[in-house]
């Protein structure tokens, strides 16, 4: 079974950098099982992982601090597991603006979801599912409140986000169309 890992805070600016080529072939090299990356964004596909998923998420970790001395955390799901996602997705990106998705690494409680989905955030609007987060952005995603790092804040659990538009390439290589 093929399994898409999702790296967070890799690769932005100068901070985390994790050349994704050499993160790939360290994999390989590791056993972890033919890996293949989208983008330098931190989205790696694993194709017949050799681990059990939370076991390949936390050994892809420590390979990355390893590796490149960066600290991450690695979300992952699975092909079928991201086409249901995008087909719950509830919106459109506007004019200008975006959809994102952002992957959590549990489910938060209840309280903290209820909490979060009563703010404003005036420039993006979300929707929370059980392990995910979707977000509408009116403009940029830089300038809005809604972040990553707020939703960490507020859901007590650790998260990265992509675009929609990424997610839907990811379903589209070779290796995550054949695994649905």
């Amino acid at each position: 079974m093929t399994k898409i890992l999702f790296l967070r805070a890799v690769n932005l600016g100068r901070a985390n950098k994790v050349p994704m080529k050499l993160l790939v072939q360290a994999m390989d090299a590791a056993g972890f099982g033919r890996s293949g990356f989208l983008l330098q964004s931190g989205n790696v596909v694993v194709a017949e992982p050799t681990l059990p998923d939370e076991e390949l998420e936390r050994a892809t970790e420590r390979l990355i601090l390893d590796e490149f001395g960066v600290t991450t955390v690695v979300i992952g799901r699975t092909p079928r597991q991201l086409a249901g996602t995008l087909e719950r997705n509830p919106y459109t990106a506007p004019e200008g603006g975006s959809v994102h998705v952002a992957f959590l690494a549990g489910v938060p409680d209840a309280d903290l979801r209820s909490g979060l989905q009563r703010e404003s955030f005036g420039d993006a609007q979300l929707t929370l599912a059980d392990s995910e987060v979707f977000i509408r952005y009116e403009s940029s995603t830089h300038t809005s409140k809604l972040s990553n790092a707020l939703l960490e804040r507020r859901l007590k659990v650790d998260s990265t986000s992509r675009n929609v538009r990424t997610l839907e390439r990811l379903l589209a290589l070779r290796e995550v169309a054949q695994a649905l």
